[in-house]
């Protein structure tokens, strides 16, 4: 019977991690492991043969959905339409698709060890929800991994994403510029990436317009629709000061939000103009229809596959952070006199 090579990192006493590389014939070892490890190969049997068939077209792409605290990462529309473009870009280069969830626990080196040893050729890892701390299981693989819908500030890696901090400017401009007021923000209480970016171009846009980011009201709350209703929905019962506008971190945010105000007798956007972020399929059902910014998520999957692709070919080639451009998309939840 042929050994495995998970098999074989356990004779030598070496990493699994290790082993792959070596046998891969990537950089990341020693030339003396390196040597030792095929030397084993040889003598026990390995089947090199699995080798060379990782290495041609029509291998395995594992699309790797990482969830830590689950309140942002979940089977929402936002996530699906990126999943199908990464499935289009799959079968346009030929390659097999798997997807897989992994989540923050003690058995997550364990699984990513197991698509180690798989018929794995590349990964797409989606780290929205991601700290520098937990790529660094991803950051050893002996194949290309592309982060998706993160960047991860000084680690060299291949990103695509959203360019977070120029949909918020445009979101937080188009109020200012159509209502004369500063607005309100209303900002998730989880800390990812992709929020704390969204509150860097609203502030940009403030500051560009010549507003103190002090000046804007700030509700902290959920980033799902039942949770931003409940906590905002206390908030107006507490008499809490509402602003005439603002920009939601998502369109979860914004719509549980229009649920509270209409619930307390506010309108929308008579009272209160409201953007949210991302597009997700719901704008256009809540009453009023909810004015976003338009993420282009199924592009976003179709380069992240080309990105791997190019990875695999060119293995040599430096890093590169890709953000996609976003737009507002102007819909009735800003539709007051004075807008357009």
């Amino acid at each position: 019977m042929k050994i495995t090579a998970k098999e074989l990192a356990e004779k030598l006493n070496l990493s699994a991690a290790a082993v792959s590389i070596a046998l891969n014939g990537r950089p990341g070892v020693s030339t003396e492991t390196r040597k030792r490890v095929l030397k084993a190969a040889e003598k026990y049997g390995y089947d090199f043969t699995r080798i060379s068939e990782k290495k041609r077209a029509g291998g395995t792409v594992y699309f790797c959905i990482y969830r830590k605290h689950g309140a942002v990462v979940g089977d929402t529309p936002f996530f699906s339409q990126v999943s199908e473009g990464i499935a289009a870009g799959c079968k346009k280069a030929d390659y097999r698709l798997k997807v897989t969830y992994l989540y923050e626990d003690s058995e997550l080196d364990r699984e990513i060890e197991e698509i180690q040893f798989s018929d794995c050729v590349g990964m797409i890892l989606l780290g929205t929800e991601m700290t520098p701390e937990d790529y660094l299981h991803f950051s050893h693989l002996p194949f290309p991994v592309i982060l998706l819908d993160n960047s991860m500030e000084g680690i060299a890696c291949d990103c695509v994403l959203m360019d977070n901090v120029l949909g918020a400017f445009q979101a937080a401009s188009y109020l200012i510029k159509h209502t004369g007021k500063q607005p309100g923000y209303l900002h998730s209480f989880y800390p990812i990436s992709n929020f704390t970016e969204r509150e860097e171009g609203f502030h940009k846009a403030l500051h560009t317009h010549g507003m103190s980011s002090s000046g804007s009201l700030v509700h902290r709350l959920p980033p799902s629709v039942d949770g931003a209703y409940s906590d905002m929905l206390e908030l107006l019962k507490k008499g809490t000061a509402i602003a005439s506008s603002y920009f939601a971190d998502n369109d979860w945010i914004a719509i549980g939000t229009i649920n509270a105000l209409k619930k307390m007798g506010y309108r929308i956007p008579e009272d209160v103009a409201i953007i949210g972020f991302d597009d997700v399929p719901f704008c256009t059902v809540i009453e009023p229809s909810l004015t976003t910014i338009r993420v282009h998520k199924h592009s976003m999957g179709e380069i992240a596959v080309s990105r791997l692709i190019t990875r695999l070919e060119q293995p040599n080639m430096p890093p590169a952070k890709i953000r996609l451009g976003t737009e507002l998309v102007a819909r009735l939840s800003t539709k007051i006199p004075g807008f357009s």
